[in-house]
Parts: structure tokens; C-alpha cells; sequence
């Protein structure tokens, strides 16, 4: 579980690192070098871990520390926290729970689709499409469950909980405005 939600993590900082408002290309280039990385080697991690892909894994995470130290993430962790501080999810599983949601609303309403591109050329998908079901296979693959029901959450119950948790700083971040009406829409 541990190595599921820390690998998922490292993933996400890559992308959000790409997509970030404060991406430069510095951190651009560590995202992309991460995210190569991460995406090659992170189920063979999971499946038959040996000190080839799990050194790989560790190089990949510590230039996604590094990208996202430059960049800061976005809003897949800005609405994490509150999965993990009231529901005791893992980091990076909470990350993972509405991942690809938000980054299909992302690229919607986006007006510069050029970093996407760039996204969708790493996990050879060809759009968005393509790219959120690729997440929701590595989820499976993962073990990484996102479906409220099966974790315990009754999401009606707990929106108000969730929104009021969402790190403000971190969605200031998002490529583009997300207000409270719209991360209710993405999270239920």
C-alpha cells in the first residue's frame, strides 16, 4: 500500500509540476525527467520490485521533490488533505482519489493545451480521454480504490468537510480558476 500511494504521488507531483501556474523551465525539466521515469518503471515497482526499478523510482521521486519545490502542486492535492486528515487515507492514495477529474476539468478549460500534449506523449495516450482512462487502469493496478462507497466515505455527508479543507495555496496553483461550486461538481 505504502509503495502504491508513494509511487502515485510521485507521479502526480510530475504532472501537477508541468501544469502549475509556477512552472518555469527548470522544473518543467525535472517534472518531465520524473515523470518518464515514474510512468516507465512504477507497476514493475509494484509487481516485482528489485533494486533496478525501485532505484528508478527513487530517482524519479526526488526530481519530482525537486520540480515541485520550484512549481508547488496543484489542485489533485490541494483537495487530498482532507481524505487523509478525517478519513486516515495515504497520501498519496488521496491524491489519486479524484486525480484524473481534475485534470480532465484542467485541460477543458484550458486555453493552452501544449503541456498536456507533452503529458499525453509520456503515457502514449493520444488525449484526454485516452490519458484518464490510462489513470484509472494504474489506479486499478495499483490497488488504489477511488469509489467513496468501498472507502467508507459517505461523500454527500462529508462534501462541506472536504471543501472547507482544500489547501487554498496549493489551488491558487491550478492552471485555471477552480471555485467551490466546481470542485463540489469534480468530487461528487
Amino acid at each position: 500500500k505504502l509503495k502504491s500511494s508513494s509511487g502515485f504521488d510521485t507521479i502526480a507531483q510530475a504532472m501537477e509540476s508541468m501544469l502549475s501556474k509556477k512552472s518555469n523551465k527548470k522544473s518543467f525539466a525535472y517534472a518531465y525527467k520524473s515523470l518518464k521515469l515514474s510512468v516507465k518503471y512504477y507497476l514493475d515497482y509494484l509487481k516485482k520490485p528489485n533494486l533496478f526499478n525501485s532505484s528508478k523510482m527513487i530517482i524519479a521521486s526526488n526530481l519530482a521533490g525537486k520540480a515541485i519545490n520550484i512549481s508547488k502542486t496543484i489542485a489533485p492535492h490541494a483537495i487530498s488533505y482532507p481524505f487523509t486528515a478525517r478519513f486516515g487515507i495515504s497520501h498519496g492514495h488521496a491524491v489519486a482519489i479524484n486525480f484524473e477529474k481534475i485534470i480532465r476539468f484542467n485541460y477543458l478549460k484550458s486555453t493552452d493545451k501544449k503541456r498536456y500534449k507533452t503529458i499525453f506523449k509520456i503515457t502514449k495516450t493520444e488525449n484526454i480521454n485516452e490519458f484518464c482512462e490510462w489513470v484509472k487502469y494504474l489506479k486499478n493496478m495499483a490497488n488504489l480504490e477511488d469509489r467513496y462507497d468501498v472507502l467508507g466515505i459517505n461523500i454527500k455527508k462529508e462534501i462541506k468537510y472536504i471543501l472547507n479543507g482544500v489547501n487554498t495555496l496549493r489551488l491558487k496553483n491550478n492552471p485555471v480558476k477552480l471555485t467551490r461550486e466546481d470542485l463540489k461538481k469534480i468530487i461528487i
